[in-house]
C-alpha cells in the first residue's frame, strides 16, 4: 500500500470532470477524500461511485459547497478536519468557462468567472492554509490552463481568471514552503469533461481527465526537497 494511505485530500469541483478523476486517484492510493461542489445531486452521485471504488463510506466525504462563498468554504474545510483531523492536500478544482468576445461578456459573467476560477482558489487556499501550517506539511495543486499562459481568443474572462491562479500559486509557494508546503499549478490544454462538450476538439483527441489525476499523485510522491512550481500539459493534436 502507498505511504499516503489514509492521508486526507480535499478536491474542489469533485463532482465530475478533473475533480472526480482526481478523487479516485487519490482513493487508489488509500488516501480519505472530501469533494465539494455546488450541485448536490452531481455531488451525492459521485460519492455513491467514489464509495464503491473505495470500499467503504467512511473514505469519502461529500461536503455541498459554493468555493466564491467564504462561510461555506470555512464550513467545508471545518467539517473536513472535524472528520479526519487534517488536510494533506488541497486540489482547487472548481472552475467555470465563460466563452465569448470582450464586448459580449456582460459584467456578471465577468465577475461570476472571476469569482469561482480565481477568488475560489484564493478562499480555498486561505482557509487550508493555516491546517496545513499547524503540521508543517502539505501540498496545494491549482488547476489553471494553457488559457492561463496565453490569451484565448472569446475566452478573455477564463484567459484572466486563470492567468491569475498561476500568479497565486506562485505568491502561495513563495510564502508556504518555508512550513513545508508545496504548492504547484497545472496548465492543461483540452481535457475531455463536461465544461468543454461544445469544443472543436473531437473528444478522443482531448486529454484524460484521468492523467491529470496520475500526474498530481506523481507529485506526492516526489521527495519533499523536490519543487514543481507549474507543469502545462499539452495534447498530442496542438504540438508546435
Amino acid at each position: 500500500m502507498s505511504y499516503l494511505k489514509d492521508q486526507i485530500a480535499l478536491v474542489t469541483g469533485g463532482s465530475s470532470g478533473i475533480g472526480l478523476a482526481v478523487a479516485r486517484a487519490a482513493l487508489s492510493e488509500g488516501m480519505r477524500v472530501a469533494i465539494a461542489a455546488r450541485n448536490k445531486e452531481r455531488l451525492s452521485r459521485a460519492r455513491g461511485a467514489l464509495q464503491k471504488d473505495a470500499n467503504g463510506k467512511d473514505r469519502v466525504l461529500a461536503i455541498p459547497a459554493d468555493v466564491a462563498a467564504s462561510s461555506q468554504v470555512e464550513a467545508m474545510v471545518r467539517e473536513t478536519v472535524d472528520a479526519w483531523g487534517r488536510i494533506d492536500l488541497l486540489v482547487n478544482c472548481a472552475g467555470i468557462g465563460q466563452w465569448g468576445s470582450i464586448e459580449e461578456t456582460g459584467e456578471a459573467d465577468w465577475d461570476r468567472t472571476l469569482g469561482i476560477n480565481l477568488k475560489g482558489t484564493f478562499l480555498c487556499t486561505k482557509a487550508v492554509l493555516p491546517v496545513m501550517k499547524r503540521r508543517r506539511s502539505g501540498y496545494i495543486v491549482n488547476i489553471a490552463s494553457l488559457a492561463g499562459k496565453q490569451g484565448m481568443e472569446d475566452a478573455s474572462a477564463y484567459s484572466a481568471s486563470k492567468f491569475g491562479v498561476i500568479g497565486l500559486t506562485e505568491s502561495l509557494l513563495a510564502e508556504a514552503i518555508k512550513y513545508q508546503i508545496r504548492a504547484t499549478a497545472i496548465c492543461p490544454a483540452y481535457v475531455a469533461t463536461p465544461m468543454v462538450a461544445g469544443a472543436l476538439v473531437p473528444k478522443e483527441e482531448m486529454i484524460p481527465p484521468e492523467d491529470i489525476g496520475k500526474i498530481i499523485i506523481g507529485l506526492l510522491h516526489l521527495a519533499p526537497v523536490t519543487v514543481i512550481k507549474e507543469i502545462v500539459v499539452r495534447r498530442r493534436g496542438a504540438i508546435d
